[in-house]
């Protein structure tokens, strides 16, 4: 059996290969082709400051490591088996420090003007990306994947999507490649007792050179591992609100997020600005970004890419709890909320919580295409977090990322 396998890949590989090497396609006796292809990331990391012991930092928030390092940063195997012109099935192996697991997995079937995708992925709202570093709001809400049945109709110009989908996690994550400060963000779709749903909608119009997309999903908080875990936890003034031992059936657990993005495209100049807002319980967020790409020719350098970005991620703005975009405002003690606009029911960042903090980053990003399947990425971030401290305002932990990304 492992002869015939090995037979069957190495036979494909010659006379089923794509005219530019970028995918291997297999038939097998079934009849069900399969094409495969992936990519590998090899970066160097380096981190604003000196590294070692002399230079550490003598603050209360330290940056792990300051020294600069080289790592693969991952190794991907995608596999798409195609059962007819109509269906597919995606599945993507993913290679890192922590092992291998499956990234995405989803079915696919299209028909006409008309597509339904069931199975892992990211929000179908999620970006596409040329740089390696994503915006702030990218990563606190659509980086993670989750478990979806998602339905989507397009028209001429337009296109209208809905999905149900298994809520992801509150978790945390990197603003960008260094993992001392992690933020709040919405975390892969985990196994968990007490899991919740949440439902999407979102829409798009073309009105060239304009695009504009908008989105509204809502659900419930996960039972106990993230009312109480994530926010009673790791939110101290959140008992200010809602008393830390509040029992779970009486404990406010509305969630909901909407957002809009607009993209313009001037010849080879692309200008993309996003907004998000978010409540998760009584904690509100927000955040954008703004950015412009382009590409230029530079002596014998064709194509090279280069991209500026300005994003921020805020905790609690102004509130929506009692708004009409909160399908669960009656669900929650008004009484509550009533001095909202005061000290003692606001979020403020504390330096020993950087999931408190608001953030700002700025991004400068160049990519230069080597060969067909090898690409070189040059990307800057400039961090500002505001930790709410007098001795210790902001943290330095600005960061360059090199990257060679290998295609096959």
């Amino acid at each position: 059996m492992k002869k015939i396998f090995i037979y069957l890949v190495f036979t494909s590989y010659f006379y089923s290969q794509g005219e530019d090497g970028s995918t291997l396609s297999i038939n097998i006796p079934s009849g069900v082709g399969i094409e495969v292809s992936g990519e590998v990331e090899v970066e160097f990391i380096d981190v604003e400051g000196k590294g070692g012991a002399q230079y550490r930092d003598e603050f209360i928030q330290k940056v792990d490591y300051r020294s600069p390092f080289v790592e693969i940063d991952k190794t991907v195997l995608d596999f798409k088996l195609l059962y007819t012109d109509n269906l597919t099935y995606n599945f993507s192996l993913r290679f890192d420090d922590d092992g291998a697991y499956a990234d995405k997995h989803f079915l696919n079937y299209k028909k006409e003007s008309s597509k339904l995708e069931f199975g892992k992925n990211r929000p179908l709202i999620a970006l596409k990306r040329k740089t390696e570093g994503y915006p702030l709001i990218g990563t606190a809400y659509w980086k993670g994947r989750q478990y979806h049945l998602d339905y989507e109709k397009r028209f001429s110009s337009s296109s209208f999507g809905a999905s149900i989908a298994l809520k992801r996690l509150i978790g945390y994550d990197a603003a960008a490649e260094d993992k001392s400060f992690e933020m709040m963000v919405y975390d892969d779709t985990k196994k968990i007792d007490g899991q919740t749903i949440e439902f999407g909608f979102r829409g798009e119009k073309t009105l060239n050179p304009l695009k504009i997309q908008g989105w509204y999903y809502f659900g419930k908080l996960v039972d106990d591992e993230e009312w109480k875990a994530r926010l009673h936890y790791d939110f101290d003034y959140y008992a200010n609100i809602e008393n830390d031992q509040v029992l779970s059936q009486d404990a406010y657990v509305g969630h909901f997020w909407y957002g809009g993005r607009a993209e313009l495209t001037l010849g080879k100049i692309l200008s993309r600005a996003e907004y998000i807002y978010s409540e998760d319980g009584f904690l509100p967020r927000n955040g954008y970004y703004l950015e412009t790409s382009t590409t230029f020719d530079f002596l014998s350098l064709e194509n090279i890419f280069v991209l500026f970005r300005l994003g921020e991620l805020k905790i609690d703005p102004m509130r929506q709890t009692d708004s009409f975009l909160n399908p669960y405002r009656n669900s929650y003690d008004k009484s509550l909320l009533e001095n909202d606009d005061e000290d003692n029911e606001r979020f403020y960042p504390l330096l020993k919580d950087p999931q408190t903090w608001n953030r700002t980053l700025l991004t400068f990003a160049l990519g230069y295409d080597l060969t067909s399947y090898a690409k070189l990425k040059l990307e800057y971030y400039i961090l500002d977090e505001e930790t709410g401290d007098n001795t210790q305002p902001s943290v330095n932990d600005d960061q360059m990322l090199v990257q060679l990304k290998f295609n096959f």
